[in-house]
């Protein structure tokens, strides 16, 4: 790659501000002005090997030394003036390998002008300094919460910094011969250029601390160092912080991580890296450069879709001619994979499968016939389950597993899926929507045993029919009555069926979650009056389904369970900017709840400002208005009435009809009878 403008620049910036005389020197002035000193380097001054000036307070800062003593003492005046400052480049290129300094030095710059002096052994400070402190010749704040330098030729190959300490400072431990360094809890910031150029230091452990930043270089140049924890408090990895770790082949980085700065770890051993979602932003060549800006092609970021991380894979500049062109591998895909280069697999046929107690776990098929028959064991061990994906990259369309797998891992089955005939033994899924890829699916079977699943015209059920399981997403009916033994439709059991029309649910008490999510023909359902709840995003996309009736019972409806769509449009103006909405759904036009206003569906109803229609209830598929139903039994009980009395009238006539005639007939038979006996009297008074 050519070495373009902003590479030039940013490798002389580097050049600047690390190792040897210039490691020190490129915020000297910067530091001088926040100390709020007011010395002229014109006004210098030179007495006993060292030069200084003298502020407008009449203090002394010493700018450079150019004795060639191993032990110097730094003077407690110079020209008379006390000596309260010791400047960035005071001891540049130095052979000193014990240094003194005297209680009136108040201020050390803290670019630390030590940094240079690599024979250096020993820092000591008088005890009644006000200010800075030395512990076993090491330089500390006098509160003992800044380790200002710790000497790069102090003999020891490990160090414990004291649990007061907040601040390591600039390149305070830089070059030195430590191979561990103990950090304490109490630590907050890490300097730039702090741990640089420690060519024995193996392992660094931040996890304890509270550390935000790795400043800019901080571990630049540790070619031995291999581990390194961070913190989780930890949110920027600054410029360079780890370039030239050359034997940095692994890291982990923190979940709290915001920022990685350019170069962050360029020349390092990393091959892959994984990057948390966390990180917002990664400069230019911060993984997969070596320090020579050569890009390695072969550099695996592994990250989420959409992320910094996905970005940095293909990232580029035309102004700057960088074009990123590494590996991409999603977490889910990396830990599957790093989980299955520990299994001792054995290869079968068209089957690559392991051993797992006596049983066969199959986590490959090759086989490219349209029809797949498992075998049900493998080298005298029966199959008992199946890994995820293992048939994922088969062409097949239709597979037959042996009774004897108890097990079927995540998304086992390919696309091309239509038909399949689970094991009788079948005791459970490896996730809880084991078809969601299979949308040319038609048909499910379950075969003869004692497992926890049936099947029934080609549904999926638990062995008591009392969960509908899996409702295949190309089944073509149109229409679909749930068996009234079913209480239960699980997690995305008809998602993407794009046939069903009709349903009816009328015994189901519980619907999971995305249960009927992107049936986009769905246009009747009748729910049950025992229903109590409704999943988070049930019916979303279900765009013909434009209204539901729902009764009291109903108990919890989670979030766009009802009514809702995914709506492309108004995605696209959150994406502009030109809406500040945070969801990307919309309620579907005229979508109307027919139900009482004293229910759980009525707010949600309310809350969404859908229809909501209330006092109606359903008389042979559509909804009727509660008054005209009284008005209608009113006519129809007048009439009835108006009927009763006819009738009863007609019976009334019919009694005093029937009492007249009595009446006649009695009156008849006795003018008979009189008849009669006047008849019979007339005889006897003939007799005589």
């Amino acid at each position: 790659m050519n070495h373009c403008k902003k590479t030039a620049a940013f490798l002389m910036g580097l050049i600047l501000c690390s190792g040897y005389a210039a490691l020190p020197v490129t915020a000297g002035y910067a530091d001088d002005e926040a100390s709020g000193s007011s010395y002229s380097q014109e006004n210098t001054a030179q007495e006993n090997g060292f030069t200084y000036s003298v502020d407008n307070d009449g203090n002394a800062r010493i700018l450079e030394c150019s004795l060639t003593d191993k032990e110097i003492t730094v003077p407690d005046t110079l020209g008379g003036a006390p000596v309260t400052e010791i400047g960035t480049e005071a001891f540049l290129e130095s052979g000193i390998t014990i240094i003194n300094i005297p209680a009136s030095v108040t201020y050390i710059s803290t670019d630390n002008p030590f940094a240079s002096c690599l024979a250096l052994e020993e820092i000591n400070v008088a005890e009644d300094n006000k200010d800075y402190c030395s512990v076993d010749g090491i330089l500390f704040s006098k509160d003992m919460k800044k380790l200002v330098h710790y000497p790069a030729s102090k003999e020891s190959d490990s160090y414990t910094v004291p649990d007061s300490v907040e601040e390591i400072g600039v390149a305070a431990l830089a070059e030195g011969r430590l191979k561990s360094i103990k950090l304490p809890d109490s630590l907050k910031t890490i300097g730039r250029h702090a741990f640089s150029f420690d060519a024995w230091l193996e392992s660094v452990d931040m996890s304890n601390t509270a550390v935000e930043c790795v400043d800019v270089m901080a571990f630049a140049k540790c070619t031995a160092l291999t581990d390194v924890k961070f913190s989780d408090k930890t949110t920027k990895i600054d410029t360079a912080a780890f370039i030239g770790c050359s034997k940095l082949a692994e890291v982990i980085l923190p979940e709290s991580l915001s920022n990685i700065g350019q170069s962050a770890f360029k020349g390092t051993a990393l091959k892959s890296v994984r990057i948390p979602e966390s990180v917002e932003y990664i400069g230019y060549s911060a993984f997969g450069y070596d320090e020579n800006d050569n890009m390695d092609s072969d550099f695996t970021i592994i990250a989420k879709q959409g992320s910094a991380g996905y970005t940095y894979c293909t990232d580029t500049d035309d102004e700057y001619g960088y074009a990123n062109d590494f590996q991409f591998k999603s977490y889910e895909t990396a830990a599957e994979e790093e989980e299955y280069g520990k299994l001792d697999t054995k290869s079968s046929g068209d089957y690559e499968y392991y051993l797992e107690g006596d049983g066969a776990v199959i986590t490959v098929c090759v086989a490219m016939d349209s029809k797949i028959e498992v075998p049900a064991e493998f080298d005298g061990h029966k199959v008992t389950s199946i890994r995820k994906k293992a048939f994922s990259g088969t062409s097949a369309s239709e597979i037959v597993l042996p009774d004897s797998v108890k097990t079927i891992g995540e998304n086992v089955f390919p696309e091309t899926l239509v038909k399949v005939t689970l094991p009788g033994g079948l005791e459970s899924f490896g996730n809880e929507e084991p078809f969601l890829n299979c949308s040319a699916l038609k048909e499910i079977c379950v075969g003869k045993g004692e497992g926890n699943f049936s099947a029934e015209d080609g549904v999926l059920y638990s062995k008591d029919k009392k969960q509908l399981v899996a409702y295949p997403m190309a089944k073509s009916d149109k229409s679909f009555n749930v068996p009234a033994s079913v209480t239960e439709i699980d997690l995305s059991a008809f998602c993407g069926n794009s046939h069903l029309e009709e349903i009816d649910i009328s015994h189901v008490e519980a619907i999971g979650n995305y249960a009927f999510q992107g049936c986009t023909a769905l246009r009747s359902v009748k729910f049950s009056k025992d229903l109590d709840s409704i999943g988070e995003g049930a019916f979303l996309d279900c765009k013909e389904l434009t209204s539901v009736r729902l009764y009291n019972k109903l108990q919890y409806i989670g979030d766009y369970s009802l009514g809702f769509y995914y709506d492309e449009n108004l995605v696209s103006q959150m994406q502009q900017g030109l809406i500040e909405k945070t969801d990307p759904y919309s309620v579907i036009k005229d979508f109307t709840i027919y139900t009482t206003e004293d229910s759980l569906v009525y707010k949600y109803g309310k809350t969404y400002k859908m229809n909501i229609v209330t006092d109606t209830v359903e008389v042979a598929g559509s909804n009727v208005k509660k008054g005209f139903i009284y008005v209608i039994a009113g006519i129809i009980g007048a009439i009835v009435l108006a009927v009763a009395g006819i009738f009863a009238g007609k019976k009334i006539s019919r009694k005093k009809a029937e009492k007249k005639r009595e009446d006649t007939k009695k009156k008849a038979a006795e003018k008979l009878a009189e008849k009669a006996e006047e008849e019979k009297t007339e005889e006897g008074s003939n007799e005589d």
